[in-house]
């Protein structure tokens, strides 16, 4: 399988920009480490409410620094 994956990336190089890579990265690492997240046979995915309402809320706490009252 490795074999294949090199072969595949020496013929068509990921061409994208640094930044776009490492979003995609963020992206799976953050998907990845939730809790409930539940992906069908179908493909189809579930997860609780619940969880991503706390992430919501404590993303919005640590961040609230970058927002400004008008």
């Amino acid at each position: 399988m490795k074999i294949l994956s090199r072969l595949w990336n020496w013929l068509s190089p990921d061409i994208r920009p640094e930044w776009e890579k490492q979003r995609e990265r963020e992206f799976i690492e953050a998907v990845n480490s939730l809790k409930t997240l539940r992906v069908t046979p179908e493909g189809s995915i579930s997860i609780d409410p619940e969880e991503v309402r706390e992430q919501v809320l404590e993303a919005r706490e640590r961040l609230k620094h970058f927002v400004r009252k008008p």
